[in-house]
C-alpha cells in the first residue's frame, strides 16, 4: 500500500466532495471532547467573623434554594431542551458515520454520491451503526475495568499497609503497567472499531460479525494496521497544531478592534465588534473542523478498502 497515495486520495475526496463536510463536521465533533472543574476554601479566624460568614453564607443558601424552587420549571425546561438537543446531535452524528463511510467508499469506486444520498445510506445503517457504538462502549468499558480493578486492588491494598517501600513500589508497577494497557488494549481496539465500521457498511456484515472481521483484518494486517495510524495520528496533531494557531492568529486579527475599543472604555461598541468577529470566526471554525472530519474518516475507508482488495463493496441498499 502507497501511503503517500492514501493521504493524497484521502485529501482529493475530501476537498471535491464538499457536501461530505456536513457529516464530517458531526464526526469532529463526536470525536473530541473534554472537561474539568475545581475548587478551593478557606477560613478565617475571629469569632464575629466566623458569625458574620456564617450568617451571610446561611442567607445565600437560602436566596438560592428559594430561587431554585421558583425557578423549577425554567430548569426542567433547560435539562429537557439540553437533552433533546444532545439526542438530535448524537443521532446526526451516527447518521454521519454510516453515511460518510458509505459515500467515500463509493466515490472510491468510481460512484456518484450526493448529499441527499448520503444521508439517506446513514439513515438506512442507523440502528447498525448505534448497535455497533454501543458494542464498542462495552468492549471499551469491559477493558478498562478488566486493567482498573487489579491495578486498583494492588494500589489500594499497598495503601491500606503501614509500609512506605510497598507503597512506592505498588506505584511504580501500577504507572507502567497502566501506560503498556493503553497501548496493548486500547490501540488496537481502536483500530478494529475502524474496520469494524467499514466492515459492516461497506460489506453489509452485522453488527456483532463486524467485530470479529474487524479483529482478524487487524491481525492479517498489523504492521500495516499500526503505521496507518501512527501516520494518521501524527497528520491530526499537526493539523489540529496547525489549526490551533491559525485559529489565534486570525481571532487576535479579528478581537483586536474589540480590545482596542474596551480599551478606550466604548463598552457598546466592543460588544458589536466582539459579535461581529465571532458570526466571521464561528464558520471559519466549523469549516476547519468539518475537512479533519472528512479527511480522517476518508483516510480510513481508503485504507481499508486498500487492504481488502477483494472486498465486494456490497453497500446497502439507498432508497
Amino acid at each position: 500500500m502507497n501511503y503517500g497515495d492514501l493521504i493524497r486520495d484521502s485529501f482529493r475526496i475530501t476537498w471535491r466532495n464538499r457536501y461530505l463536510w456536513f457529516f464530517g463536521f458531526f464526526v469532529y465533533l463526536g470525536s473530541v471532547g473534554g472537561g474539568g472543574g475545581g475548587g478551593s476554601g478557606g477560613g478565617g479566624n475571629g469569632g464575629d467573623f466566623q458569625e458574620q460568614s456564617s450568617a451571610e453564607i446561611a442567607s445565600v443558601s437560602a436566596t438560592a434554594v428559594q430561587s431554585t424552587f421558583q425557578n423549577v420549571g425554567l430548569i426542567i425546561g433547560l435539562i429537557a431542551v439540553s437533552f433533546v438537543i444532545f439526542l438530535v446531535l448524537f443521532a446526526i452524528y451516527v447518521v454521519s458515520q454510516g453515511g460518510l463511510t458509505d459515500s467515500v467508499a463509493a466515490v472510491e469506486r468510481g460512484q456518484r454520491r450526493s448529499f441527499s444520498t448520503t444521508w439517506r445510506a446513514g439513515a438506512h445503517l442507523f440502528w447498525r451503526v448505534l448497535g455497533q457504538i454501543l458494542l464498542f462502549v462495552g468492549i471499551v468499558l469491559g477493558l478498562l475495568l478488566a486493567v482498573a480493578i487489579p491495578i486498583g486492588l494492588l494500589v489500594g491494598g499497598a495503601f491500606f499497609t503501614d509500609s512506605t517501600a510497598f507503597k512506592v513500589v505498588a506505584v511504580v508497577i501500577a504507572i507502567p503497567v497502566v501506560i503498556v494497557a493503553l497501548f496493548v488494549i486500547f490501540i488496537p481496539v481502536a483500530i478494529i472499531r475502524q474496520f469494524a465500521r467499514r466492515t459492516m457498511v461497506v460489506d453489509g456484515e452485522g453488527v456483532i460479525s463486524s467485530v470479529g472481521s474487524g479483529y482478524r483484518m487487524f491481525r492479517r494486517n498489523m504492521g500495516r494496521s499500526l503505521l496507518v495510524w501512527v501516520i494518521q495520528l501524527g497528520i491530526m496533531l499537526g493539523a489540529t497544531i496547525a489549526f490551533i494557531i491559525a485559529a489565534l492568529i486570525v481571532g487576535f486579527i479579528l478581537f483586536l478592534p474589540t480590545i482596542l475599543l474596551a480599551v478606550a472604555e466604548a463598552a457598546t461598541a466592543a460588544i458589536i465588534a466582539g459579535i461581529i468577529a465571532g458570526i466571521i470566526l464561528l464558520p471559519l471554525l466549523i469549516v476547519a473542523s468539518a475537512i479533519l472530519g472528512t479527511f480522517n474518516h476518508s483516510y480510513w475507508t481508503l485504507a481499508y478498502l486498500r487492504m481488502t482488495p477483494g472486498t465486494t463493496g456490497a453497500t446497502p441498499r439507498v432508497v
